[in-house]
Formats: structure tokens, sequence, C-alpha cells
């Protein structure tokens, strides 16, 4: 199967080539975060490199955090109904990313983290949680929205993260 090819603009280039280098010649920390405004391309520069990279697997590496932690939250239902809490749905949701980072750790070193909207209201440290899973070779892409209007910054732990900006 011939991999898809994924047209850059002239402002993603550069980002893209500064992400292939520090996956392909490792970087400082485990955890890479790629960011930008929303339709910026973040996406698009994983999948390209995880095409290049992978051929057909590519998707073994991606996960779309929003429809993961929607699909894990709706299995706890019943406890979120109960606890009707911010605290508890903060909780599972740390949990269940965690989970994701050991699992997915423990057969692949590279994973990449994105559409993670709905980690924004519970204040998750998404680069905090991942340094604990991407070590020892591991690498956790993370693609950050930012957007003025929909509150939206890269906050995260700045001294943890290799930040690429688009």
């Amino acid at each position: 199967m011939t991999p898809l090819k994924f047209q850059l603009h002239e402002n993603q280039e550069k980002a893209y080539r500064a992400l292939v280098a520090r996956v392909d010649y490792g970087c400082e920390h485990g955890t890479i975060c790629l960011v930008g405004d929303f339709l910026s391309g973040k996406t698009t520069l994983v999948k390209r490199l995880l095409a290049e990279k992978f051929n057909t697997s590519a998707d073994d590496y991606y996960v779309n955090l929003n429809l993961y932690l929607l699909g894990e939250l709706d299995k706890q239902s019943a406890s979120l109904v109960y606890a009707g809490a911010k605290a508890k749905t903060r909780l599972l949701m740390q949990i269940a990313i965690e989970d994701v980072l050991q699992r997915h750790f423990q057969k692949c070193a590279l994973i990449v983290l994105d559409a993670i909207e709905a980690t924004y209201p519970y204040e998750l440290n998404l680069v905090l949680i991942a340094d604990r899973f991407a070590r020892d070779g591991k690498l956790c892409i993370i693609c950050v929205p930012e957007s003025p209007t929909h509150n939206y910054r890269f906050d995260f732990s700045w001294g943890l993260a290799e930040v690429i900006r688009i």
C-alpha cells in the first residue's frame, strides 16, 4: 500500500522539518508539543510524519484524545452521575490518559495525542502526565491548539517538553 501524501504549506514546512529531526535524532525531553492555532495544520503534520515513518500502521501511533476520553467516560457514566463533580471527571480523565500511555508504550516507542480540547476545562497538564511515561527513548507528540477566542493556550510545563510552533 502506498503511503498517503500530505501537502504542506510554506508555514508548515519549517515546523515539519523540526519535528522530523527531533523524531529521527532524539530530543532532550520525551514530549514534543506541536503548538498552533486552529486549522494551522498540526494534524496534517503528524499524519504526514506517521505515514512516512510507519506506512499502513500509522493509526497504531495516533490517538484522538477527545474521542478516546469520551469513550472512557461513557464506560464510567454511572459513577459520574453519582458523583456529579468536576473533580471526579478530571480524575477519570487523568487515569484514562495514563492508561493509554502506559499500554501504548509497552509495545511502541511513539504516540501522538491529538484533539485534546476536552482536557482544557479540567486543566489537565498533559506534558506532566506524559513525562512520566515518555522516557528512555519513548516519545509523545501532543498537538496543542491555541485560540484566544476559546481560551485555549499552551500553559503546560514548559521545562518538560520541546515546543514546535506552527
